[in-house]
């Protein structure tokens, strides 16, 4: 299947590792043009060479803390001169601390607010002009499958991306008859970094050795086994394409069957 993705201008958030990097990397691979976002410039440099060994058709990485808000509109600026213009946002952002509820004091709700939520308003704010401009648009939210089937000890992240959930939706609704597609990906364990900070903390909190901590994250996970973060990637890259013309304001389970909705 041609994804008709060639020089489609794309910007990926917190991509220097995990999901962000599998995304970028899939969308790289189908000759996009990609700008990675990130704090670290060292590890950007590394994996602006990676896209465009994987295949871009120009990369470049723009500054960005996803934590500064004053970073983020001239990233999106910078991002947007570098490329000739932007198509294809996907807005992945860390995940927030995980706890049982009584655990989590106020401060960590409002950093995860302002980790996990507003920077995706900020962006939206800033990509969505230049998407209105070429009418064709694919927004993507990254967010979890806690937002399909709640998950123990991660009230943070289950609240805070049901709200991304709900953005998503309004602005499908808003901007479908001007080719802008938006749509979120509900990912449930991939062997990421962020899993091992899942699985540390599951043995860390309630005493288990690895094996049990793992198994408690993969129970319900039909498939039995942690995903493979370049099969994310290829999700992504199937939504932001031109095949994704009728998809909009979905949340897709992308879980090995973990959820049980429909």
């Amino acid at each position: 299947m041609q994804l008709g993705l060639e020089r489609k201008r794309a910007l990926v958030t917190a991509a220097s590792r995990g999901l962000g990097r599998a995304s970028a990397l899939a969308l790289a691979a189908e000759g996009a043009a990609v700008a990675v976002g990130g704090r670290n410039p060292a590890v950007m440099a590394d994996l602006v060479r990676e896209l465009q060994d994987a295949g871009a058709a120009s990369a470049v990485a723009v500054r960005m803390d996803l934590t500064e808000r004053a970073t983020l509109n001239p990233a999106v600026e910078e991002a947007v001169a570098a490329l000739g213009g932007l198509d294809i946002f996907v807005g992945n952002t860390g995940g927030p601390e995980a706890g049982p509820f009584l655990s989590v004091p106020r401060e960590s709700w409002e950093q995860a607010l302002n980790e996990s939520l507003l920077p995706l308003v900020d962006l939206s704010h800033a990509v969505l002009p230049h998407m209105q401009a070429n009418k064709w648009g694919r927004i993507i939210f990254v967010t979890t499958v806690g937002v399909k089937m709640v998950q123990p000890n991660m009230v943070l992240s289950d609240s805070l991306r049901l709200a991304v959930v709900g953005l998503a939706k309004s602005l499908s609704i808003e901007f479908a008859q001007e080719g802008i597609m938006v749509n979120c990906l509900c990912p449930g364990p991939f062997a990421t970094d962020r899993m091992e900070y899942l699985v540390q903390s599951s043995m860390e909190r309630d005493g288990l050795g690895r094996t049990e901590a793992e198994s408690v994250w993969l129970q319900e996970v039909p498939v039995g086994k942690f995903g493979d973060p370049a099969d994310f990637g290829a999700m992504v890259a199937m939504l932001a394409s031109e095949r994704a013309g009728f998809i909009t304001g979905a949340a897709i389970a992308h879980d090995g069957g973990k959820s049980r909705a429909y």
